[in-house]
């Protein structure tokens, strides 16, 4: 599906209207949580029809301005395998697994943003043109590192990556 827009709509206006609970052809779905972390929001639903089972899962709508225009949307959800990983733990556990792999993109992705780095610190990474990187220098969460005589920033998203740290011996 694609993006959809809605003029003169405000950010603020567009999440009250994409978490408001609605009624469709009997089938009833009602946003139970929702959050917006940076232009992201996730959502957990319930859909509950007459003769039917309660399902939940779990939304993802990115959110974006057109410049003169307004607020608007693409809306995914958990079974679509969004490559988008800052959804709230809680989420997962309201909800029956629809997309293992996904799931354990998102625990990765939580586990990386939790990681205390000190300077000094050898981060060793999977899947990256450099295999490892030494801390040399940390202003809050963004880190610079060194490998093989180059600096290199290192955003907390890359964290994701490291398969080991360990501390450097003699690193101040």
């Amino acid at each position: 599906m694609g993006w959809l827009f809605t003029q003169y709509q405000t950010r603020k206006e567009l999440i009250q209207r994409r978490t408001r609970s609605a009624e469709s052809g009997g089938v009833i779905h009602q946003c139970l949580r929702h959050a917006a972390v940076g232009n992201v929001l996730w959502t957990v639903w319930e859909a509950n029809g007459p003769g039917e089972q309660i399902r939940r899962y779990i939304g993802c709508d990115l959110l974006a301005c057109e410049r003169g225009y307004g607020w608007g949307y693409k809306d995914l959800c958990e079974s679509m395998g969004p490559c988008y990983y800052t959804c709230p733990l809680a989420y997962l556990d309201m909800v029956p697994v629809a997309n293992p792999d996904w799931r354990e993109q998102v625990r990765a992705w939580h586990a990386a943003r939790n990681r205390k780095v000190a300077v000094g610190d050898l981060l060793v990474f999977a899947g990256l043109s450099i295999p490892e990187a030494r801390v040399i220098k940390k202003h809050g969460r963004r880190l610079i590192g060194e490998y093989a005589g180059s600096r290199y920033r290192l955003p907390p998203r890359i964290l994701a990556k490291v398969v080991e740290q360990r501390r450097v011996e003699g690193a101040t």
